[in-house]
């Protein structure tokens, strides 16, 4: 089942639509496989954009005892604002502000560092080698 319930999240509609199908016929022979995964992963699968993978999903969550609604409003007709004759009755609340990020810590002052010629660490100054290093005469 855990395969099928991955095949639900394939990006081909025609896999998701054998796996829910699947499901639903696993469903149908052994109803005590409906557990909490299996729902939530059927129940997730009513928003696919492909009606037949949300048929098949129906399908397997009604082999579970559950009951699909359509979720339209009935006789009075949803609105705008959804169903009733004053939608929602309320507008929204704005979203609150976001706060303001801290500036950053500015860098520590470097400290000023003493010219020393003999000890100097640009590495493009070069001793210049003489004959007598060159024979191992001087160290």
């Amino acid at each position: 089942m855990s395969a099928l319930v991955y095949g639900l999240n394939d990006c081909d509609e025609r896999v998701r639509w054998e796996a829910a199908d699947e499901i639903g016929d696993q469903l149908r022979k052994n109803p005590c496989c409906c557990s909490v995964e299996i729902v939530t992963a059927l129940t997730a699968a009513l928003a696919d954009c492909d009606r037949g993978v949300r048929r098949q999903a129906e399908e397997g969550l009604r082999a579970c005892g559950y009951k699909i609604v359509d979720g339209c409003c009935g006789d009075k007709g949803c609105g705008n604002a959804g169903c009733g004759a004053t939608g929602c009755g309320a507008t929204p609340a704005p979203a609150p502000a976001p706060e303001a990020a801290p500036a950053p810590a500015p860098a520590p002052p470097t400290e000023p560092k003493a010219y020393l010629p003999s000890r100097s660490t640009n590495p493009t100054t070069k001793k210049t080698s003489k004959l007598g290093n060159l024979f191992g005469l001087r160290s």
